[in-house]
C-alpha cells in the first residue's frame, strides 16, 4: 500500500481546493497525489491506480467492482485527484514554454521579424485572429522603424501560447541553430505541440449514472467523505426541480409545465437567473456542492425555476452529476447543452449501457403526433407565417401518417394485442421504402432549411424580451409559432432518416417498423368499448419506429468526442461483449474482489430438488408439477432457516404468479408464511405502489422480533435494480432460471439476427446468453452491501452447475461457488453457514419488539 502523508492546510496548485476541514491521507498512486478519507481496501486502490492509469494514457476503461466495495468514492477521488495533477502539469508546462518563448523572441529577433516580413507587406500577424489563443488581448505588432521589437511585444508572444509561434520555432530549428534555446527546450517545445488543445484544455467531467437518486448518493458521496471542492452541477428533470404547485400535482410535470408556460402563469422561468449569483453555492459557499434539493431550497423563496438554473450552472462546472441517458441521447444532450469534446464521461451502473444506447439511437412516432404536428403547421401557413417552411414540414407529416395507415393491413408479427411490420423484407429494401415515401435526400434537405428558419424565427421572437430575460418559445402566443413538442418530433426523424438515407455507414444498422397497439390512454378492453362521439380517442395506435440494432451508432460519436470513456457497475459481467456492441476500443478492464471476507458469505449451485426433481426451469418444465412443487419444498427449507429477509428472483412474471398459484393451491405458501411474511413484488404497478410494498418490507424487518419476510420478484424488475437490501433486510438471495430475454419478442428476434448478419460482432447466440447472465448478476448484488456485511446466494437452477455458465457469473462470485448435486447436502452445509454468522451476530442483536402476525402483501396492478 503506498505510503500515506497527512493532509496539510498549504495552497493546492491548480482549480481544485481541498477542504481541510475534511480528514483525509494522501497516497501517491500512479505518480498521483490522492486525498482519500480512509485507508483503502485493496480493490479500492486497484480501482484508483487503473482509473489513473486510464485517463494519463487517454484510454477508454471498464471497472467491475462489487456493491459495498467503495467503488463511487474510489471513482470520484482518483478522478479528481488525477484532474488537479493534470492541470498542475499543464500550467507548468504553459509557463516553461512561455520562458521559452520570450527567450526565443530575446535572442532571436531579427528571424521573428523576417518571419512577419515574409508573412505580407504590412507585417500583419495579429495572434489575436488565431482561435487558439489563450489571452483576448492581441499583442502589439512589430515596430519595423526599429532594429528590435519592444519588450511589450515579446512578452505578448510569450503570453498569447500561439502555435504557430510554437511551430515556426521548431521549424526554424531544423535549419539552424537558436540562441538561448537549449535541446530540453526544443523537446519541451515538441510535447507541447503534440498535445495539441489538451495543453490548454482543462477536461471537465461528467459523471452519468442510472436514477436521479443514484445521482444525489454521489452527491453526498463528494460532499461528505472527500476533500475536494470544486464547480459542480446536477442536472435533472422537471419532476425532481418544479416548485409550481399545479404542476407539482399534475400527472406530467413535464406537460404541465408546458401548459404553465404558454398561459404565462409561471414566472419562475424568467426569473432563474437570480439563483445563479446566489453566495450559497459559489465557490466556497456552503452549497458549493450541491443537489438538486439544494438548488430547489435556494430557488423557491427567489421564485426561480430550479430547472432551468441547474443548466446555466452545468455550463461551467467542472464536474457534472446527470442520469446517464442525459450523456447517451443525442437530442437531451444538445438540449442540455453537453459539450464532450476532450472532456471525461464515466458512467456508473453502467451494466444495461448497451441497451440504454439502442434506445437513446431509436425513435418512435405516432400517428397522433404526426396530425398533431400536420395541425399546427396548418395553423401557422393559415396566420401567414413561414407558409413555405410550415408547408413542408406538414407535407412530411401528412406523408408519414398515410403510410401508416395504408401499411397497416401487412403485419408479418402479430401478438396479443401488437402487430408489427419490419422493413428491410426480402421484396423491398429501406432504399425502396424510402423511395416509394418520396422521402429523398434532397428532400430531407428541404426539411431540414425549413426546419431551421422556423427554429430562427422562434429565436427572433426570443429577442422581444430584454437582455436578461428572453422570451422562451412557449411562452409566446400559441398562434405565432409552433409547440416545441412538434419540433422534437421533426428534429428525432431528421436524426434517424440522416442515418438510413442511401450512402449513410449506418444505414444498415437501422429497422424501420409499423407497430399497431392499444392506445395506453385506454387501459382496459371495456374503456375502449365505451369511446364513442367526436372526442373519442382511438382504439389503437399505429407507430412508426426506427430501432437502431447497434448501439454503437450512438455510443461510436461520443467516444469520438471524449478524451476517456469509463464504465463501471457492480455487475458488468460478462465483459466481451462491451467492446464490439458499443464499437468502443476499451484498453483495459478491472474486476475487483469483494471486500467481504470469504468466511461472511456463501454461494451454492444446486442441481436437483428435496425430491430428487432436476431444477431447470425453462419454458416446457416449469409447467410440470413435480418442478413446482419441489422448488416450493425448496424455497421452504430455505425460508424456515434463513434469517431476516430473503429475496427470490425469477425469470418472469408468468414463472412468478405460476408458482404462487401453486403453492396457494397445495398449502406450500401457508407453510412459508408461518415462517416470514411473504411480500410479492407487483407487475406493472406505479412507482408509488412500489415504494408502498418496499416500505412495508423493511418497516417488517426492522421490527426484530419478527420471524422475518421473503420478497418475490423478477429479474430486471424493480427489485433486482438498484436497491440497496444491505444486513438484515436480505441475508439470502435465492436464484431461480435464467433470465433469457423473451425469444418471440421482434425486437430481439430482430437484434439475433442483425448480430448474426454482422461478423464483426458476437453472433446472435452469444448477445442472447450475455442479456441473461447480465442480469442474473445484476439480481446477486443485492446483497452483501458493505465490509461486514453476510449473506448466502443460492442458485436453484440445474444449469449452473456447469462450469461454462459459473465463468460467466461476476469474479467475486464464481470464485467462491460450491456446486451440488443434492439439494439435502446443499442445506446441510447452509444450516452451519447460518448457524455460525448468527451466533457471530447473537451479541450485537438490538431490543427485541413485539412480533405482528405474517401475513402475504401483494399490491394490484
Amino acid at each position: 500500500m503506498p505510503k500515506p502523508t497527512d493532509t496539510d492546510s498549504q495552497a493546492v496548485q491548480g482549480d481544485i481546493r481541498l477542504d481541510s476541514s475534511v480528514k483525509s491521507n494522501m497516497y501517491y498512486i500512479g505518480g498521483v497525489p490522492v486525498h482519500f478519507p480512509f485507508v483503502p481496501y485493496p480493490s479500492q486502490l486497484g480501482m484508483m491506480n487503473h482509473m489513473i492509469r486510464a485517463l494519463t494514457k487517454e484510454q477508454n476503461t471498464m471497472i467491475e467492482s462489487p456493491t459495498g466495495s467503495g467503488k463511487s468514492l474510489a471513482l470520484l477521488c482518483a478522478t479528481l485527484a488525477w484532474r488537479q495533477s493534470f492541470v498542475v502539469r499543464q500550467r507548468k508546462m504553459q509557463e516553461n514554454v512561455r520562458q521559452i518563448i520570450s527567450r526565443f523572441c530575446m535572442h532571436n529577433t531579427m528571424l521573428l521579424r523576417s518571419r512577419y516580413e515574409t508573412d505580407g507587406t504590412t507585417g500583419d500577424a495579429d495572434p489575436a485572429k488565431n482561435p487558439d489563443t489563450m489571452e483576448t488581448d492581441p499583442p502589439e505588432k512589430p515596430d519595423k522603424s526599429s532594429n528590435n521589437y519592444s519588450f511589450v511585444t515579446l512578452q505578448a508572444h510569450a503570453q498569447a501560447l500561439q502555435p504557430e509561434t510554437v511551430e515556426f520555432i521548431l521549424e526554424t530549428s531544423k535549419k539552424q541553430t537558436l540562441v538561448g534555446l537549449s535541446k530540453d527546450d526544443m523537446a519541451t517545445l515538441g510535447e507541447y505541440k503534440a498535445a495539441g488543445k489538451s495543453a490548454t484544455q482543462h477536461p471537465r467531467i461528467f459523471f452519468g449514472t442510472r436514477t436521479h437518486k443514484q445521482v444525489a448518493q454521489l452527491v453526498n458521496e463528494l460532499r461528505t467523505k472527500t476533500p475536494y471542492r470544486l464547480r459542480t452541477a446536477v442536472l435533472g428533470s422537471r419532476a425532481q426541480t418544479c416548485t409550481h404547485p399545479k404542476a407539482k400535482r399534475s400527472e406530467s410535470v413535464d406537460d404541465a409545465c408546458r401548459q404553465l408556460r404558454d398561459d404565462n402563469n409561471c414566472g419562475g422561468y424568467t426569473g432563474f437567473r437570480r439563483v445563479l449569483g446566489n453566495k450559497k453555492l459559489a465557490e466556497g459557499g456552503a452549497l458549493e456542492i450541491w443537489d438538486l434539493e439544494d438548488i430547489v431550497s435556494v430557488a423557491r423563496p427567489l421564485v426561480a425555476c430550479p430547472y432551468y438554473a441547474s443548466r446555466e450552472l452545468a455550463a461551467t462546472a467542472k464536474l457534472v452529476f446527470c442520469p446517464y441517458n442525459y450523456i447517451l441521447d443525442p437530442a437531451v444532450r444538445n438540449a442540455a447543452g453537453i459539450e464532450l469534446e476532450g472532456n471525461i464521461v464515466i458512467l456508473d451502473e453502467a451494466h444495461n449501457i448497451e441497451n440504454a444506447a439502442r434506445d437513446a439511437g431509436s425513435f418512435e412516432v405516432s400517428d397522433l403526433q404526426l396530425a398533431s404536428l400536420a395541425h399546427e403547421c396548418s395553423g401557422m401557413f393559415d396566420h401567414g407565417i413561414l407558409r413555405e417552411e410550415h408547408l413542408v414540414l406538414k407535407s412530411l407529416a401528412d406523408t408519414l401518417a398515410a403510410w401508416l395507415q395504408r401499411d397497416g393491413a401487412a403485419f408479418e408479427y402479430c401478438d396479443y394485442e401488437t402487430q408489427t411490420s419490419v422493413w428491410p423484407k426480402p421484396n423491398c429494401s429501406v432504399d425502396m421504402l424510402l423511395t416509394d415515401l418520396a422521402l429523398t435526400p434532397d428532400y430531407i434537405s428541404q426539411v431540414k432549411l425549413a426546419q431551421a428558419k422556423i427554429e430562427d424565427y422562434i429565436a427572433s421572437l426570443r429577442t422581444q424580451g430584454n437582455e436578461h430575460s428572453p422570451i422562451d418559445p412557449e411562452l409566446m402566443p400559441r398562434d405565432k409559432h409552433v409547440s416545441a413538442g412538434a419540433l422534437r418530433v421533426v428534429e428525432g426523424l431528421l436524426r434517424v432518416l440522416k442515418h438510413v438515407m442511401h450512402g449513410s455507414k449506418f444505414v444498415t444498422d437501422f429497422r424501420i417498423a409499423v407497430v399497431r397497439h392499444p392506445n395506453p390512454e385506454l387501459r382496459t378492453s371495456k374503456k375502449r368499448k365505451r369511446q364513442s362521439g367526436f372526442d373519442a380517442k382511438p382504439a389503437f395506435i399505429n407507430t412508426l419506429s426506427f430501432w437502431t440494432m447497434n448501439p454503437g451508432v450512438v455510443f461510436s460519436e461520443i467516444a469520438e468526442q471524449t478524451r476517456s470513456i469509463v464504465l463501471t457497475s457492480g455487475t458488468l459481467s460478462p465483459l466481451d461483449s462491451y467492446a464490439s456492441e458499443l464499437q468502443v476500443d476499451f484498453a483495459s478492464t478491472l474486476e475487483a474482489n469483494h471486500v467481504i471476507a470469504p468466511s461472511r458469505f456463501c454461494a451454492l449451485a444446486v442441481e436437483c430438488g428435496p425430491s430428487g426433481v432436476r431444477l431447470e426451469a425453462k419454458y416446457r418444465t416449469s409447467d410440470q408439477l413435480e418442478f413446482q412443487d419441489d422448488v416450493g419444498e425448496a424455497i421452504y427449507a430455505i425460508a424456515a432457516r434463513s434469517p431476516d429477509g430473503m429475496l427470490v428472483f425469477m425469470p418472469s412474471y408468468a414463472l412468478l404468479n405460476k408458482l404462487i398459484a401453486r403453492w396457494e393451491a397445495t398449502g406450500r405458501l401457508a407453510e412459508i408464511r408461518s415462517h416470514k411474511t411473504v411480500f410479492v413484488e407487483p407487475q406493472g404497478g406505479t412507482k408509488d405502489q412500489f415504494d408502498k410494498l418496499l416500505l412495508s418490507y423493511r418497516k417488517h424487518l426492522s421490527q426484530r422480533g419478527q420471524l422475518g419476510a421473503v420478497m418475490f420478484g423478477v429479474f430486471r424488475g424493480k427489485v433486482s435494480e438498484g436497491i440497496d437490501f444491505s444486513d438484515h433486510f436480505c441475508r439470502t438471495v435465492v436464484n431461480i432460471g435464467i433470465p433469457f430475454p423473451a425469444f418471440k419478442d421482434v425486437k430481439v428476434m430482430l437484434k439475433r439476427e442483425y448480430n448474426n448478419e454482422h461478423t464483426m460482432l458476437l453472433n446472435g447466440s452469444r448477445w442472447y446468453d450475455i442479456q441473461a447472465f447480465r442480469a442474473v448478476n445484476q439480481a446477486l448484488g443485492r446483497c452483501l452491501r458493505h465490509k461486514d456485511d453476510w449473506g448466502a446466494i443460492i442458485m436453484l437452477e440445474a444449469r449452473f452447475v456447469q462450469n461454462a455458465n459459473i465463468a460467466r457469473l461476476s469474479k467475486w462470485v464464481r470464485g467462491h461457488m460450491r456446486v451440488f448435486g443434492r439439494f439435502n447436502d446443499a442445506k446441510q452445509y447452509l444450516d452451519a453457514f447460518y448457524d455460525e454468522r448468527i451466533s457471530e451476530d447473537a451479541k450485537d442483536m438490538p431490543q427485541v419488539l413485539d412480533a405482528e402476525e405474517n401475513v402475504t402483501i401483494v399490491l394490484d396492478e
